[in-house]
């Protein structure tokens, strides 16, 4: 529907241009083919989304433009509008659009495709301003709302996980030394080659000298552990003192006490006795480790 250009307002709640001559200097820049839409009030069009579009239609002496009217909108598609404007007019900086994206998936729970759907950004779009709220060090998150750094130039440097390292792929850029057209190049060698430094990569990009990349340090070999002949006289010299402890124990009169408690020591030893035993053999499983004598002699009370 054609709406004439002079009744059609603007949204009161609607973020502003600012900056230089009212406009905010844009790091992105974005054409949308969708015709303004606007709300249907008792004292003319309150714009609800489209201001490029009406802008270049009042700009070029037309008196009347296309447009989408709505009756009524709910707060959500409200909010979708506001989106949708604030995306395709540059109307805010790249990082409060992408936490704008995630509180209003956050509040409706919605994933970025159903976003894409309602607002018509398309779903990587989306993923690519979330990216840099979750993935980009913040520092150059405020580069990015400062001009200092692209939208293109973030997107792709966050694609590396390191911050230390995506300052160092950042520097060039802010610095002017770097054209944004290099950026996805630089930042694909960065992940393929970790070991060479920023300066050498952009060398190789730019200038196409390769720089040799350092070697990994070889992994240790690690050898095996040679097994250690086992001293074995102790063990034998203690072996037979109990025996003779045991022999000699039939004379003697055990409190009841201590009756107890020798009888738990002995089934400690008995145990032990049985786990060498089978580990002497080879792994043969063995009734018991205590010869026969040592067993059927009774502990005297």
């Amino acid at each position: 529907m054609k709406i004439p250009i002079d009744q059609i307002f603007q949204d009161p709640d609607m973020p502003r241009p600012t900056g230089a001559n009212g406009r905010r200097e844009s790091t992105r820049s974005v054409r949308s083919k969708r015709d303004p839409v606007v709300l249907s009030t008792t004292s003319g069009y309150m714009l609800l989304a489209g201001e490029r579009k009406l802008t270049a239609a009042r700009e070029a002496g037309e008196i009347a433009v296309e447009c989408t009217v709505k009756d009524e909108v709910t707060p959500q598609e409200r909010w979708e509008l506001t989106l949708a404007e604030q995306y395709h007019s540059s109307l805010v900086p790249a990082m409060d659009l992408g936490r704008a994206f995630m509180e209003y998936r956050d509040t409706h729970e919605v994933t970025q495709q159903e976003l894409a759907r309602r607002t018509g950004i398309t779903p990587g779009t989306i993923h690519h301003y979330e990216s840099l709220i979750r993935t980009l060090d913040p520092g150059l998150g405020e580069r990015v709302n400062s001009g200092e750094l692209t939208f293109k130039e973030a997107r792709s440097i966050a694609d590396i996980e390191d911050h230390a390292r995506q300052r160092e792929i950042a520097q060039p850029f802010i610095e002017g030394r770097l054209s944004s057209v290099h950026v996805e190049r630089i930042v694909g060698r960065a992940k393929t080659a970790a070991s060479l430094s920023i300066e050498d990569i952009i060398e190789e990009v730019v200038n196409g000298k390769r720089a040799p990349e350092r070697q990994p340090e070889p992994a240790p070999v690690i050898q095996p552990a040679r097994p250690i002949e086992a001293d074995t006289q102790l063990i034998e010299n203690a072996v037979l003192k109990i025996a003779g402890e045991l022999d000699a124990m039939q004379l003697q009169v055990i409190p009841e006490y201590r009756r107890l408690k020798l009888i738990s020591s002995l089934r400690i030893l008995d145990s032990r006795l049985k786990s060498a035993l089978v580990n002497l053999n080879g792994g043969t499983a063995l009734t018991t480790a205590i010869p026969k004598q040592f067993l059927s002699r009774k502990i005297p009370v």
